[in-house]
């Protein structure tokens, strides 16, 4: 198998003097799926100080934030690849890291410490492949096995139960049968307890990154890994943080069958996969009817039918703690919540109704690139809603909106940085104070109505009458 040049240089420099070096791991996966790998991770019977030595003779920079468990981080150029001595693990009441590692200078051994076999095959740097628990035919059949018993392999590392998630979604391979089970078990999810809300949430992120997130989400409800909790520290205090039980909670929740086929979880599940793969679309679409079926949420209507009146108010504010317990970064979490706040107050479909729309909604952001963005990203979740309620969909409403609403906006006036008039001239007339803002403010209203034309004459002479009115003389 042919590699790419500079993972193999790395192997030919660092198994110089008679050590070898492999490719492993996802890279060698994802080789053997015709795939791109994303990153390139190596393993050695080189010791830290010594892959650290081969690097630096080779005039490349080194990281030893991992040294202590034999990791080497080698930087050329823009790109890193990590580089780690073989090594045997074992872990005691941390399940973040391993209680003692040994350096043990064995391929096979490091092999087996692996959580599943198609993460266990080795390439060396002439494409040979050394795989010694049938990675490469589970691979070829699509099945995900664990190295071992799958309980062994959890209990070592809890996180593992969901990467076996993550890895059902973006291989498209099946579990082993005994896999799920171990996920259930009440040993591994009470260790599961103790990993750090964060290593958890990035690898939620993963499977909501992949390209079809909902077999992976399904198999967390049914193994009710989302009921479970994790840690985080609040000053020297670690403290319990629920992962999801909100999405738990969903399951068979049913809906109006007048708009929806399906019931709540099913339809956000639909959503999740519907909407494009990108970190603040796809928690959006995961929690914008988290709140449907709750107590003061859930009503019937006219008719008597099912109804969740308000579920996007209540939904946003839900969405809120969610993310801060689980520590999404708040430049996210700002967006996501303004999304499933919006997600029932799309605009109408005429051009004058879609402008009174705009001039409202980009009050609620600092500038045109922002409010831009957001209001895609609406469009762009309310066609994945749409699309996933079971019922005839409003495809080209969305077309409409997505196509022509950047048109219509890039005419618009929103805010008064955007008015062809600076605070300068105005001062010129007013003097400088507050009421200089509120005469860009009067500008901004007065253009948007159609009142002046955003031009430098008719703004101009607009402030003069202004400025009489509000008793300030010329300067």
């Amino acid at each position: 198998m042919l590699l790419p040049q500079l993972p193999k240089e790395i192997m030919e420099r660092i198994s110089r003097g008679g050590y070898e070096c492999y490719l492993v791991g996802g890279c060698v996966r994802d080789l053997l799926m015709s795939r791109q790998p994303v990153d390139y991770d190596f393993v050695t019977d080189r010791k830290p100080e010594q892959i650290i030595s081969a690097a630096l003779e080779a005039g490349w920079k080194v990281r030893k934030y991992g040294e202590a468990f034999g990791i080497i981080h080698i930087v050329i150029g823009k790109e890193k690849f990590e580089v780690a001595s073989m090594r045997t693990e074992n872990y005691g009441k941390d399940p973040h890291r391993p209680e003692t590692v040994t350096f043990v200078g064995d391929l096979y051994q490091d092999l087996a410490r692996r959580d599943f076999t198609m993460n266990a095959v080795a390439m060396d740097k002439d494409g040979r492949l050394i795989d010694p628990f049938g990675g490469i035919d589970d691979i070829r059949n699509g099945v995900i096995r664990c190295i071992g018993s799958p309980k062994n392999r959890f209990l070592e590392d809890p996180l593992r139960i969901l990467r076996a998630s993550r890895f059902v979604v973006q291989t498209g391979f099946d579990l082993e049968e005994t896999i799920p089970t171990a996920m259930s078990d009440p040993d591994i999810q009470q260790r599961f307890r103790d990993l750090s809300v964060e290593r958890v949430r990035d690898e939620f992120e993963k499977i909501l990154l992949a390209p079809k997130p909902s077999p992976g989400l399904k198999l967390l409800i049914d193994t009710g890994v989302l009921g479970l909790s994790c840690s985080a520290k609040e000053g020297d205090k670690k403290i319990r943080v629920d992962f999801l039980p909100e999405i738990m909670q969903l399951n068979g929740v049913p809906q109006n069958p007048r708009y929806h086929r399906y019931d709540v979880l099913t339809h956000i599940f639909r959503t999740v996969d519907e909407a494009p793969p990108v970190h603040i679309l796809r928690w959006a679409a995961l929690l914008h009817d988290v709140a449907k079926g709750r107590p003061g949420v859930r009503t019937l209507n006219k008719r008597g039918e099912l109804s969740d009146r308000g579920h996007h108010l209540v939904g946003a504010e839900m969405a809120q703690r969610i993310l801060g317990r689980l520590k999404v970064p708040r430049r996210y979490v700002q967006r996501i919540v303004w999304l499933i706040k919006n997600h029932r107050n799309l605009p109408p479909a005429d051009h004058q109704g879609l402008i009174r729309w705009a001039f409202k909604r980009s009050r609620d952001f600092p500038n045109r690139q922002e409010f831009m963005e957001a209001a895609q990203q609406l469009f762009l979740l309310g066609r994945a809603d749409d699309a996933s309620k079971g019922r005839e969909t409003s495809s080209f409403y969305f077309h409409f909106l997505l196509s022509q609403f950047p048109k219509i906006a890039s005419g618009l006036t929103f805010y008064p940085y955007e008015l062809k008039i600076s605070g300068d001239d105005i001062v010129k007339k007013t003097g400088a104070g507050p009421i200089v803002g509120k005469i860009l403010n009067s500008l901004l209203t007065d253009v948007q109505k159609g009142k002046i034309m955003n031009t430098p004459e008719a703004l101009r002479a607009a402030v003069q009458k202004k400025a009489g009115k509000d008793g300030r003389k010329d300067k």
